[in-house]
């Protein structure tokens, strides 16, 4: 039997459970054996934006594969000031070391290396690359380096998502072409190619002060990290406010950007707060249930982000008078996981039309589905004492950070946009392992979005080398 108790089963590892029978430890031997190592150019010690994107891949490296990150850099980056609001430490090094970053030792053959910054190409080597709103990840030998423009640090961010997804596709057989391909895409316009001057975007010198997150999971804490690393002239103008009743599970620290083996037992809200406080945001938490009866009273937030996993909830905070709600949906199965669903409210369908609630015959398909996989699946009988057992660990979900963390750049990617009277969305679809230079499915609602009511704004650091603002 699994030396894990099955309540406490990676909701990583659940994929190779269901879709390949694999015991939870083997399954975690053999992703710890595939972290992606990355090499990072001497830029990086004076680049925000690259900074960033070095942070994000070794978050998300550490616990998508559950292994320490080898990171191969000169000591210049190592000893560097810690620019970003990511981390509470003053140097570069102590703040990766944090996350779970270790010097690569020689001779080490990765079977997937990023690089960052102004390195060298290797074999078996991926771009991780930016430019404004663009994003940029492909072999080395076919993927330029982009001028990196600072417009957005959301592209920096979703640059370092695909790279790790890319590096988890090829370990996890996802798909065939994962590190073999070139992904393009943009935040400003995903419905656009990169080759129209549009995708480029625009610099943006706003965010609202105040946000309120519905639920402190995978998702919540993914739009957490998206937010604190915007380049606020003052970061304790801004307020987040985070509602949510649960504690934090084992299983949560590999999912949860946020979160470390400390945190266990205590309540999500506190743990969040702590964090935030930690690199100098205010927040406020609110420690309940959200069900019908709940309303927005005049002191909160005007815009809500959503990270919920069911529908219910999202038609009850459709209906609690929010001026504007983003919300994105992942699929929690093996066959669907990286599957991303983000959604504007108010939108041109109504809640139910939106998020459809799941009906007798859908329920009974997907009981019959998880009794299938307990029944089927020899990885099951050693994971629970009883059929019980086995069905609980049967309904929990799939999950793996870096897809949370690509949502997290296109929902805050909406709040950006629609701050600074950017186009704005009513739904974007993607699949997090089927990226490719091609533009997203994405609904343009409008492209110059109207004043947000009754939102205040909390000023961003402009960039010397940025393009002009909007007219």
């Amino acid at each position: 039997m699994t030396s894990v108790p099955f309540t406490d089963l990676s909701r990583i590892d659940k994929l190779r459970v269901d879709r390949d029978s694999l015991s939870p430890d083997e399954s975690r031997v053999l992703r710890a054996a595939s972290v992606p190592h990355l090499s990072v150019g001497d830029d990086v010690a004076h680049s925000e934006c690259l900074q960033l994107a070095l942070l994000t891949a070794v978050n998300l490296a550490q616990k998508s594969f559950s292994a320490s990150v080898p990171v191969q850099a000169s000591q210049a980056v190592w000893n560097a000031e810690c620019l970003t609001a990511l981390s509470s430490h003053q140097r570069l090094g102590d703040a990766l070391k944090d996350i779970g970053a270790v010097a690569q030792a020689s001779g080490q053959i990765p079977k997937v290396r990023l690089l960052l910054g102004d390195v060298p190409d290797g074999p078996r080597s991926l771009r991780v690359t930016f430019d404004g709103w663009r994003v940029g990840v492909g072999p080395a030998p076919t993927m330029a380096r982009m001028p990196e423009r600072p417009l957005c640090v959301l592209a920096a961010l979703a640059a370092a998502a695909v790279a790790v997804g890319e590096a988890f596709s090829l370990w996890a057989g996802i798909n065939v072409e994962a590190t073999r391909r070139d992904i393009n895409l943009s935040l400003w316009r995903p419905d656009l190619p990169m080759t129209d001057p549009e995708s480029l975007g625009q610099q943006v010198v706003e965010f609202p002060k105040q946000l309120e997150l519905f639920g402190l999971g995978h998702l919540g804490q993914a739009y957490l990290w998206a937010a604190a690393a915007f380049p606020f002239e003052d970061k304790s103008q801004v307020t987040f406010y985070l509602c949510d009743d649960d504690v934090v599970e084992p299983p949560n620290v590999e999912t949860g950007a946020l979160l470390s083996p400390k945190d266990v037992d205590s309540r999500k809200t506190r743990a969040v707060c702590a964090w935030l406080g930690d690199r100098g945001f205010q927040a406020r938490f609110i420690e309940r249930f959200i069900d019908e009866n709940y309303r927005r009273c005049a002191s909160e937030p005007h815009i809500a982000l959503s990270g919920f996993d069911n529908n219910d909830a999202r038609h009850w905070l459709s209906r609690a008078r929010f001026n504007t709600i983003v919300d994105s949906g992942l699929g929690g199965e093996a066959s669907n996981f990286d599957s991303i669903a983000v959604r504007t409210w108010p939108h041109v369908q109504s809640a139910e039309e939106l998020w459809p609630l799941e009906d007798e015959e859908k329920r009974k398909k997907r009981e019959a589905r998880q009794n299938d996989r307990t029944n089927s699946n020899p990885a099951y009988r050693d994971l629970a004492p009883d059929d019980c057992g086995r069905l609980l660990v049967a309904k929990k979900p799939v999950a793996v950070p870096f897809v949370g963390a690509l949502a997290a750049s296109f929902v805050l990617a909406e709040v950006l946009r629609a701050s600074n009277g950017g186009p704005v969305f009513s739904d974007t679809r993607v699949r997090a392992c089927s990226l490719s230079d091609k533009p997203l499915a994405a609904r343009l609602a409008t492209a110059e979005g109207p004043p947000l009511r009754g939102v205040e704004f909390a000023a961003l650091r402009r960039s010397s080398d940025a393009i002009p603002t909007r007219a």
